[in-house]
């Protein structure tokens, strides 16, 4: 199996795409929501536990630690909440495709026995993040093949979900299906088998923003730090270096505060998680249908059936408005 991976103009127009077409196609059931909801609110919590134990430890209040472990915890049992939650909006999205109109508690009763399954997602999820974060460590050819690795596993892991969600298989039958699957995909939708959709288009959309805002925030730490709380006061320039020059409003005697940069940080972190938790969202539903397009098309609701064709071939004229 060949997979591709978009370019920056190509991610961009497939999150536009995905966003107006998605919920639009199975928007018809408001249950789809939480399991996005959910996770948002999960992704908050964990960052406002990290940010409240920086901000605890540096002002000398109590509690800070605490706040730490339990951002900690929350870290590491995120890959089996969000896996849950993702396999949940799966089975939503796979039955208001054929028509009902599940609840998230019915969903969650059908995918009831699935715990190994979320399970062994979840300590893949941890390993390719992993691979990941060692992918940032290493250069050339390694650091490629390590990046390669965890785009396909993303690739494959939105494929497995459906798998799992809908017909309940194992990651090892899973895994067949999927080899399985290339045969079966109707001739207009094998330009789209294989292409890592949206990959990237996080990184995309924060990298400007974290650049911008990050400039934007050391500079009010610059300008306005002598009004900002000492505890996180960096104190003044000159004790950096007693050579720094005097630009405008800036000199030696500027007192730098950290707190722009940490509330800048918190935001950007907390926009980050809910758009990330948001584009995962939108590649489970499209990953979902397009399973239950080749896999289980005699069970999709007709009226959406037509649609589907253009919305899973990203083409934007041939989809619904």
């Amino acid at each position: 199996m060949d997979f591709e991976k978009p370019d920056r103009k190509a991610r961009l127009s497939q999150l536009g795409f995905l966003v107006r077409h998605t919920f639009a196609l199975v928007g018809r059931n408001r249950a789809l929501l939480s399991p996005l909801v959910a996770m948002w609110i999960y992704a908050t919590v964990m960052v406002c536990l990290l940010f409240a134990g920086v901000l605890l430890i540096a002002s000398g209040g109590g509690g800070g630690l605490w706040c730490l472990f339990g951002a900690l915890v929350m870290f590491v049992y995120k890959f089996f909440f969000y896996n849950r939650a993702e396999l949940t909006l799966s089975r939503l999205a796979f039955d208001t495709a054929t028509g009902e109109r599940p609840t998230g508690k019915d969903a969650a009763r059908t995918l009831t026995g699935l715990g190994g399954q979320v399970r062994k997602l979840a300590l893949l999820d941890m390993a390719a993040g992993w691979v990941a974060s060692r992918r940032n460590k290493e250069g050339g050819l390694m650091g490629l093949l390590l990046g390669g690795i965890g785009e396909v596993w993303d690739l494959v892991n939105h494929f497995l979900l459906p798998a799992i969600a809908v017909d309940r298989l194992s990651l090892g039958d899973g895994v067949v299906r999927l080899k399985r699957l290339r045969a079966h995909v109707p001739e207009t939708l094998v330009g789209v088998f294989g292409i890592d959709i949206m990959g990237g288009v996080v990184a995309t959309v924060m990298g400007p923003l974290y650049l911008f805002g990050g400039l934007a925030a050391v500079a009010c730490g610059l300008l306005f730090g002598d009004a900002m709380p000492a505890a996180l006061s960096a104190g003044p320039l000159r004790d950096l270096s007693p050579d720094i020059p005097t630009i405008g409003p800036i000199g030696p005697q500027t007192e730098f505060n950290w707190l722009p940069v940490l509330v800048f940080a918190f935001l950007g972190l907390i926009l980050h998680s809910v758009l990330s938790r948001t584009v995962a969202a939108i590649k489970v539903v499209y990953f979902t249908l397009f399973y239950s397009r080749v896999m289980h098309a005699e069970a999709l609701d007709p009226a959406l059936r037509a649609d589907l064709e253009g919305y899973l071939d990203l083409d934007p004229d041939a989809a619904p408005v």
